[in-house]
C-alpha cells in the first residue's frame, strides 16, 4: 500500500513540475512576443520619421536650387559692368597640352 502511495505522489510531483515548466515557457514566449512586436513598431516609426525628414529636405533643396537659378539668370552685362567688371577686347584662350601658348604676368 505504501508503494502505491509513493508511486502516485511521484507522478503528481512530475506533473506539477511539468505544469510549472509549461507555464514558465508560455510566459517567456509572451515576453519575447511583446519585445519583438515593440522592436518592430519602433523600427517602423523611425522609418516613417526618416521618410518625412527626407521629404522636407528635398523640398528645402529644391527651393535653394530655384533661388540659385534665379540669381544666376539675373546676372546681365549691365549688372556686371556696374559691379566693376570690364569687357575684354582681345581674349586669349589657353589650350591644354599646347606648346604654342606661353603665360606671363603683366603688371601695368
Amino acid at each position: 500500500m505504501t508503494n502505491l502511495i509513493k508511486q502516485k505522489t511521484k507522478t503528481l510531483e512530475i506533473k506539477s513540475i511539468f505544469n510549472y515548466g509549461l507555464i514558465a515557457l508560455v510566459f517567456m514566449l509572451a515576453l519575447s512576443y511583446v519585445y519583438f512586436a515593440n522592436t518592430a513598431v519602433r523600427g517602423l516609426t523611425v522609418l516613417e520619421k526618416t521618410k518625412k525628414e527626407i521629404q522636407s529636405l528635398r523640398i528645402d533643396v529644391s527651393e535653394k536650387e530655384s533661388k540659385r537659378l534665379s540669381i544666376e539668370n539675373s546676372v546681365s552685362t549691365e549688372k556686371a559692368l556696374s559691379l566693376g567688371f570690364v569687357e575684354v577686347s582681345h581674349p586669349t584662350f589657353i589650350v591644354k597640352n599646347s606648346k604654342k601658348t606661353a603665360l606671363s604676368l603683366k603688371i601695368d
